[in-house]
């Protein structure tokens, strides 16, 4: 029951741990950095090779949030009128639903 633990296991863990700690901390400073590189070279690329034109909305491309109101024109154009009602699917009367049912229990 006097079993010691040997110091040389205590220190291989001890700098394991420091090492993936140690690379996570250059992860995270790295990160960053590199994405600050990456975005001016797209924007002196895009200036050197003329990219294409911006589309006439810029929020086309843009990520929005579920709860934000679409444009006036596109909710206009969804909005049943009287003239124009919606097409709602056909309700089954009853005694349809019953003369099905009794005619698939007959086959």
């Amino acid at each position: 029951m006097n079993e010691t633990v040997d110091t040389g296991m205590i220190l291989e863990f001890l700098l394991r741990s420091l090492g993936v700690f140690a690379l996570i901390f250059l992860i995270a400073v790295l990160t960053p950095w590199m994405a600050k590189h990456v975005d001016s070279w797209i924007a002196n690329y895009k200036k050197s090779h003329g990219g294409k034109k911006s589309p006439e909305d810029p929020r086309l491309y843009t990520v929005r949030s579920i709860y934000e109101l679409p444009r006036e024109e596109s909710r206009e154009s969804e909005i049943p009128d009287a003239e124009n009602p919606p097409d709602f699917p056909k309700k089954k009367s009853k005694k349809a639903v019953v003369a099905v049912k009794k005619k698939n229990k007959n086959n």
